[in-house]
């Protein structure tokens, strides 16, 4: 069925004008605030033109921000804290061990190999320094060449303490 309207046309289009700019001005009051750094990089883009806008005003807060956590009301009772400190603490763990990258398994078998020659190796070393300066020692100890066996303790102590002070100059500067 066919609706009866007493209207002229000339007042339904003119209805229909009033209702665009009507509709016009609600989005432009319904827009959200748009910070000063979009908008001067919309305007240098071309999207928006010079017309000045209210300025972006950030919503009042009447309280203080909740927190990310709920809060747990804190007991009194020692034993509970101490408990409820426990289970907090095993929970972050697990949950920052699951954020670890472990290794695979033959990285981890290399590495372990490396680490192994590398104390080796190191124990000998410094097994073999202290055994020649036991022997250093026991001779600066006896009567017959206790000057012989001082000074080359002392040549030792000195070479050693100067390669280690001179070291960036004699191997070029690559330990840190």
């Amino acid at each position: 069925m066919a609706r009866i309207t007493t209207r002229r046309p000339e007042e339904e289009a003119e209805d229909l004008i009033e209702d665009v700019e009507d509709e016009e001005e609600e989005e432009q009051v319904a827009a959200p605030p748009v910070s000063d750094r979009r908008r001067r990089r919309q305007m240098k883009r071309g999207e928006l033109t010079a017309e000045p806008v209210a300025e972006a005003q950030p919503a009042r807060k009447d309280r203080p921000t909740p927190s990310q956590r709920p809060e747990v009301a804190e007991s009194k009772n020692p034993v509970v804290r101490l408990y409820r400190g426990a289970v907090e603490y095993w929970h972050e763990t697990r949950s920052e061990l699951s954020k670890v990258a472990w290794l695979s398994r033959e990285e981890l078998m290399r590495l372990t190999y490396i680490v192994i020659i590398v104390t080796a190796v190191s124990a000998a070393f410094l097994g073999f320094v202290g055994f020649l300066f036991a022997l250093l020692t026991q001779a600066m100890s006896s009567s017959s060449s206790s000057t012989l066996a001082g000074i080359i303790t002392i040549v030792l102590i000195l070479g050693t303490a100067g390669v280690w002070l001179f070291r960036e100059r004699l191997f070029g500067g690559h330990f840190e």
